[in-house]
């Protein structure tokens, strides 16, 4: 059996496909980051839900004006 075509030393940082691994790991792992602490962190609210919002604080504030009638 000869292994001449697998190469432990071709897998080490300093060989051939050791340095491409290393290379599309720091890529998989800076993308990673900007998604996880900067892209997640954003305030993307659509319109459909700020005009949701919107209508609940609406009928909050009239359940309160029902509970609390102001007297003349």
């Amino acid at each position: 059996m000869g292994n001449g075509f697998y190469r432990v030393e071709y897998l080490s940082p300093t060989g051939f496909i050791g340095f491409w691994v290393l290379f599309i790991g720091f890529i998989f792992t800076g993308i990673m980051f900007y998604f996880v602490f900067f892209k997640l962190n954003e305030d993307d609210v659509s319109y459909k839900d700020r005009k949701r919002k919107n209508l609940e604080k609406e009928e909050q504030k009239k359940k309160i004006a029902r509970l609390y009638p102001k007297e003349n």
